[in-house]
C-alpha cells in the first residue's frame, strides 16, 4: 500500500485568519500538513483495508469540542468505508448508504492536543477509485473547519484500468475575498454528466447553486451575495459531489 500528498490548495489572508482560523493542524505520517489538500492511498482489489492515518493537533489556546463529518465526493458501489476519531471506531458502512457522516461522540480537546484519525476503506475486490472529503470543526462554531481529501485507490496499479486518472478540480480567486467576485475555476476530470456549482455554509445550507454548461470553465459569483464567512463550494456531477473548494468571505 502507497499513499501519496497532492499539491494543497488551502489558503487564507493574515487579516482574515483571526476571524475563521482552522481550529486543528492535519498532519501525515510523514509529519506533511494535509490541510486542504488530497492524500491518496494505493492499493489492490484484494487488500483487505486499506488505511490514511493522521494527527490533528488542536490550534489556538483555549480547549475545543471537535467533531469530524464525512462527505462522500466519489466512491464505488460494493466497497465499504468509515474512520475513527480519538477513541472512537466506527463500524464500516457501503459506499453511497450513508453520503454524509457526522461523528455521533465529539471530541472535547485541550490546547496543543494531539488526538488521532484513521480513514479507511475495504475494496471488496471492486477495483475504481473513492474519494472522501474529512471535515473537523469546532462544535460551537461550525464555520470554523479544517479539511482534507482522501483518495483510495485500487485501480492504477492493477492493470485493469490503464487510463490515467485525472480528478476533478475546483478552485477559487481570490480566495479570500472581500468585495467584487470571486471566480471558480473547475473541470470535471472528462466525465460526463449534468454539472453544477453549488456554494453552502458549514450547515449545509445553500446560498447557490448553478448549472454549467461545460465540462470545464468558470464561473463567477459576487463576493456581496455571500455572508462574511466560511463557504463551501462543491462540483456535482448527477447530483454527486466530485470536488470540493473552501471560501472565505470578509466584507
Amino acid at each position: 500500500m502507497r499513499t501519496f500528498f497532492v499539491a494543497i490548495s488551502f489558503q487564507l489572508a493574515g487579516s482574515l485568519l483571526a476571524q475563521s482560523p482552522d481550529p486543528v493542524t492535519l498532519r501525515d505520517a510523514s509529519s506533511n500538513v494535509a490541510n486542504g489538500g488530497t492524500l491518496i492511498v494505493h492499493g489492490t482489489p484484494t487488500d483487505f483495508t486499506l488505511e490514511q492515518e493522521l494527527t490533528a493537533e488542536l490550534n489556538g489556546l483555549v480547549p475545543r469540542t471537535v467533531n469530524v463529518r464525512r462527505y462522500e465526493l466519489n466512491v464505488v458501489p460494493g466497497t465499504r468505508n468509515y474512520f475513527t476519531w480519538g477513541a472512537n471506531m466506527f463500524i464500516p458502512v457501503y459506499s453511497g448508504s450513508n453520503p454524509v457522516w457526522v461523528g455521533y461522540d465529539p471530541l472535547l480537546m485541550e490546547a496543543q492536543e494531539v488526538s488521532y484519525f484513521s480513514a479507511y476503506f475495504r475494496p471488496e475486490s471492486v477495483s475504481g477509485i473513492c474519494c472522501f472529503q474529512f471535515v473537523w470543526y469546532d462544535v460551537d462554531s461550525p464555520n470554523d473547519s479544517s479539511w482534507v481529501n482522501i483518495c483510495f485507490d485500487t485501480e492504477t496499479f492493477t492493470g485493469v484500468a490503464e487510463q490515467a486518472f485525472a480528478p476533478p478540480s475546483l478552485d477559487a480567486y481570490p480566495n479570500p475575498v472581500a468585495d467584487g467576485e470571486v471566480t471558480f475555476t473547475y473541470d470535471a476530470g472528462g466525465a460526463n454528466g449534468a454539472l453544477q456549482l453549488v456554494v453552502h455554509n458549514a450547515w449545509g445550507q445553500r446560498a447557490l447553486v448553478r448549472s454549467l454548461s461545460t465540462a470545464n470553465g468558470r464561473a463567477t459569483v459576487p463576493a456581496g451575495s455571500l455572508a462574511p464567512g466560511v463557504w463551501f463550494a462543491v462540483l456535482e456531477r448527477d447530483g454527486r459531489r466530485v470536488a470540493t473548494q473552501r471560501v472565505v468571505v470578509g466584507h
